[in-house]
């Protein structure tokens, strides 16, 4: 892993137990302040010699970039999702789940962190409102927020398989990279459904309504 000392989750043992499972998975991880947030495959001109680098701006950032990797099953450029299919078409059971384990990797994020409600809550909020770019409403959150509470409505229980299945992953990778009891098992069992509701209560009404297109 490269860090900077000077990094405010530099010493967060999470974070070098992260960097330890996805190791095993033939990624280095780059930790640096800004905006990019991505798994890719190693250029040659790189540093290093694994096959994929892990980029993230901090610790709740690299835990939503793992979480989608345990899902995957492996590290990919972009997770294997293929971004020239945007917008997404939730009718269809492959492209839903996307939705589903981006709304897991939210949640997993969150779970995982000191739970300071202010942090957390903050964190989900920056997670969600960035979703609505996969569905042609990057510049219409409250019709993204219906959409989402409709597409919930219409498929219920899948999230919270997605979910829990994210759970059960994300902590036995964490296990067989070697991370102790209290590293591998996430500091809160945190649902979808609260976080939801704490950021619903949070702004105001949404001005439109969508069904699942």
């Amino acid at each position: 892993m490269r860090v900077d000392p000077s990094h405010p989750d530099a010493g967060e043992p999470l974070l070098h137990w992260l960097a330890r499972a996805l190791a095993a998975m033939g990624g280095e991880v780059v930790i640096a302040d800004g905006d990019e947030n991505l798994v890719r495959s190693r250029r040659p001109d790189d540093p290093g010699t694994a096959p994929y680098l892990v980029v993230a701006a901090g610790l709740p950032n690299l835990l939503h970039e793992f979480v989608h990797a345990v899902q995957f099953g492996r590290l990919a450029d972009d997770h294997g999702i293929d971004y020239a299919q945007i917008p997404f078409d939730v009718r269809r059971p492959e492209q839903r789940r996307l939705l589903w384990e981006e709304l897991a990797c939210s949640v997993l994020s969150c779970a995982y962190l000191e739970q300071d409600p202010a942090r957390i809550d903050a964190w989900f909020a920056e997670q969600l409102e960035i979703q609505g770019v996969f569905y042609g409403l990057e510049h219409d959150l409250p019709g993204f927020l219906e959409f989402l509470e409709a597409t919930r409505a219409a498929y219920p229980g899948e999230l919270e398989r997605v979910l829990g299945a994210a759970y059960a992953e994300a902590e036995a990778v964490l296990r067989a990279a070697g991370a102790p009891d209290e590293v591998a098992r996430p500091r809160a069992r945190l649902e979808f459904s609260g976080l939801w509701t704490r950021y619903r209560a949070a702004r105001p009404p949404a001005a439109r309504h969508l069904a699942p297109v």
